[in-house]
């Protein structure tokens, strides 16, 4: 009986160990959440827009950029912000960003030394990340070409 107690135990700790490793692993994982506010030329919000959010883009010989992957899609609200919750990227390699891309004819207006762009995507993991995880993409600005 002594025997069969002591391997009961054993099995137990075993298992709990495991267990435990497997809790460990959880909470060292790390999730960002991106937000942010979309608004047109005029300042306006932009409510119900719908944003792609891919890993991987694929730039088709210099045409429109299209989402390789898609993770999944989003709707601005009626002030026009979103927000998602992602696995973090701990490296920085080309096919491991996040982009948040629009459909035509909406665009993304930024700008870059000065000059203005319109594009259909944006580089999510480009925001800078605080302490709570959190990447404020900030104000987006968008139009309709």
């Amino acid at each position: 009986m002594r025997k069969i107690c002591s391997k009961g135990f054993f099995f137990l700790l075993v298992s709990l160990l495991f267990s435990l490793g497997a809790c460990q692993e959880f909470i060292h994982n790390s999730f960002d959440t991106f937000t942010g506010r979309i608004v047109d030329k005029e300042g306006k919000a932009v409510p119900g827009l719908e944003l792609t959010l891919s890993q991987n883009i694929d730039f088709l010989n210099g045409q429109v950029p299209v989402a390789k992957s898609i993770v999944y899609r989003i709707k601005t609200d009626e002030r026009g912000e979103f927000s998602f919750i992602l696995p973090s990227r701990t490296d920085s390699s080309f096919e491991n960003e996040y982009y948040l891309m629009l459909t035509a004819p909406a665009r993304f207006q930024t700008e870059f030394n000065g000059i203005q762009l319109t594009e259909n995507f944006l580089l999510a993991t480009d925001a800078p990340r605080d302490a709570d995880g959190v990447r404020d993409l900030g104000i987006l600005k968008i139009v309709r070409e």
